[in-house]
């Protein structure tokens, strides 16, 4: 049975050691600023890590911090962060009798997960119900075949209910997307204009834990096929007024998914080139957290 391990320490990326410096800096930034003004910033940062040990070693680091600030009719909203894994593909050989060998390994280290995001979203409220906004998100998700994802949107919000208890808000927009694969589709183009409907629910569960669920719907004005869905549930519990819980789940959807380039074998066994074949529709994704909040 082959096992799959994660050497310890991994080396550190350039990517994710940018995106634990935004966390950082979005929690200095947060702090500073309740010291300066009542209409204050305030920043929630997750970090989840996971690691076993002995004959079989995993770890996984993930890292998120989200900024927000409101005013009397507008409202700010940064978020950035990552996930990322290395893996090992340890290999055993015995060299020698059965009486007498000696065990040679052979190890194989790769990335085998990683998803990064940074998005900035500001609000503009003309009413008690109704907002304009404006947002711009960058995603890399190699192993879904997305080197870079750029997405800016223009839109609607409408806010129908907002309590300690409850909220719901649904918005609609216009996008315009730029992506560059890590497979080039030589039938698809990389620039498209295209609508996004969106949905923020919101339920307070007990005096200290909420639930959330957030769904998010792309779809492409040139290609009808084209149709991507988001959808991120979770359930915050507070320890105190400053950490907490979070444990999440989500699921990406892509009716037309990024493609991937796959060695072609002939009938007789000799490498025929390769083929383009298009990768798994849905992702998902479990994650349990510490929150720390300002």
């Amino acid at each position: 049975m082959k096992t799959a391990t994660i050497l310890w320490p991994a080396p550190p990326s350039h990517a994710l050691a940018s995106a634990a410096a935004v966390c950082v800096l979005l929690t200095a930034v947060s702090t500073a600023g309740a010291l300066q003004t009542e209409n204050r910033w305030t920043n929630s940062s997750e970090l989840s890590f996971v690691r076993t040990g002995g004959n079989a070693v995993a770890s996984t680091l993930g890292i998120g911090s989200t900024l927000t600030r409101s005013w009397e009719r507008s409202d700010v909203k940064i978020e950035a962060g990552g996930i990322r894994t290395r893996t090992t593909r340890l290999t055993r050989t015995a060299v020698g009798t059965p009486a007498d060998y000696r065990i040679d390994e052979q190890s194989t280290t790769m990335t085998s997960v990683e998803n990064y995001y940074a998005r900035m979203r500001f609000d503009r409220r003309v009413s008690d119900r109704t907002a304009f906004f404006v947002q711009s998100g960058w995603t890399r998700n190699t192993f879904a075949g997305v080197r870079n994802r750029l997405v800016n949107v223009l839109g609607v919000s409408t806010r129908w209910t907002e309590s300690e208890a409850r909220s719901l808000r649904t918005a609609y927009g216009l996008t315009h997307t730029v992506q560059q694969d890590v497979v080039a589709d030589p039938e698809w183009s990389s620039r498209f204009l295209g609508a996004r409907v969106s949905c923020e629910w919101r339920l307070q569960v007990t005096d200290n834990s909420d639930w959330r669920s957030d769904l998010v719907l792309d779809g492409n004005g040139d290609d009808p096929r084209d149709v991507r869905g988001d959808w991120i549930n979770s359930l915050s519990v507070a320890m105190n007024e400053h950490l907490g819980l979070k444990t999440s789940v989500r699921a990406t959807f892509d009716n037309r998914p990024a493609l991937a380039s796959v060695p072609l074998t002939s009938p007789l066994g000799e490498p025929a080139g390769e083929v383009l074949v298009p990768r798994k529709e849905l992702d998902q994704v479990v994650t349990v957290a510490l929150v720390v909040s300002f």
